[in-house]
């Protein structure tokens, strides 16, 4: 073999080694050290709904990386319970639902909770070769939950709430609901969070033995899911503290956080609610120009119209703060969308300009 010049010998292992395949290595590797590399690789067994799309995709990823130690570590015929779950995922993606099922089923028969939420959800849904069972799947659920897994404990809650495969229990419901968010699942925190504030699932939308509805708990469930990263949470929050008669009063200093929050994270429509809460000053120093900025924004996404652009007050839009409008204006004159007088006066022409936005 004839080595290049600028290679040298020590270098050449290194430059072997990174040419080898992930399936290559894996299939070098004994069936232990693979199974630690599978879960260290795809991470502790999870059936809970992903906190965002980013985070799903990361998941995907992961486990995508961890498959082929995933599927080595089966080698000697057998594997540990959380090599099974990650298995049972990989064949559930790759459309395989009998195998996906069989892992699943070898992990709930190892103790594995999380296996049983996945059986669970088979079976809710019909997925594969399964047929919609609610009491089926409330079984699975249940075993699930006492388990402790949180999802378990969220979905047997709901379950409960439907009265599908179980009784409806607003009491039981909740107590799951609690379980899972104080064990700090994000979705059973923004759900209780909910019922706590609308009295969701709760007959009648009340029941003061259970305490429903409570703002002051609402806000701290929706606090959490939202510290977390989940932006219905965020969303929630910002409209909790927007309203006069929610929990801190309608907080302007609060509702300002979580609006900000969620137009970091892209979300048009709070970009739009921003500009408004700087146009109006409520939670901050009014700052027409930051306001007309965030307007424009939210107008180039394509999501929000003119006429939604801004919020309202009292059940109506009132009229645009003239140094707002002088700044939207002198925006769209920058960007040669209008000819007009910048004169703080959003007639026809700002509005037609403005409409060019969303082009």
């Amino acid at each position: 073999m004839i080595l290049p010049a600028r290679i040298s010998l020590p270098r050449l292992g290194l430059v072997l080694a990174l040419s080898i395949s992930p399936l290559a290595v894996a299939a070098q590797t004994a069936p232990e050290e693979a199974a630690t590399r599978c879960v260290e690789m795809a991470g502790p067994p999870d059936a809970g709904v992903p906190i965002s799309p980013e985070a799903q995709d990361a998941a995907r990823a992961a486990l995508q990386e961890a498959a082929p130690f995933c599927e080595q570590a089966m080698a000697d015929g057998g594997a540990a319970p959380e090599v099974l779950f990650h298995l049972g995922v990989i064949r559930q993606a790759a459309g395989d639902h009998d195998a996906a099922i069989a892992a699943f089923e070898a992990a709930a028969e190892a103790g594995l909770a999380t296996a049983e939420t996945k059986l669970g959800d088979y079976h809710l849904f019909g997925i594969g070769p399964l047929g919609r069972d609610a009491e089926t799947a409330a079984g699975h659920f249940r075993a699930g939950a006492e388990g402790g897994d949180p999802a378990a404990q969220m979905t047997l809650g709901l379950l409960h709430r439907l009265g599908a495969g179980v009784p409806r229990d607003a009491g039981r419901m909740v107590a799951l609901m609690r379980e899972a968010a104080d064990a700090g699942y994000h979705f059973a925190q923004f759900r209780l969070g909910q019922t706590y504030l609308t009295g969701e699932g709760v007959p009648g939308g009340q029941d003061a033995a259970l305490g429903i509805p409570d703002r002051e708990a609402a806000a701290r469930y929706l606090s959490m899911a939202a510290e977390q990263g989940n932006i219905e949470a965020v969303l929630e929050l910002a409209r909790l503290y927007g309203d006069g008669d929610g929990s801190g009063g309608g907080d302007p200093a609060q509702q300002l956080r979580w609006t900000e929050r969620a137009a970091e994270a892209g979300l048009p429509d709070a970009i739009a609610a921003l500009g408004f809460l700087y146009e109006r000053g409520r939670g901050a120093e009014a700052d027409p120009e930051r306001a007309a900025r965030l307007y424009v924004e939210a107008l180039e996404t394509g999501d929000v119209s003119m006429d939604d652009l801004r919020g309202q007050l009292g059940g109506s839009t009132p009229r645009w703060d003239r140094d707002t409008a002088i700044a939207f204006q002198q925006i769209l004159q920058e960007r040669g969308l209008y000819a007009g007088a910048i004169d703080g006066v959003i007639g026809p022409m700002s509005r037609a300009a403005a409409r060019a936005l969303n082009d």
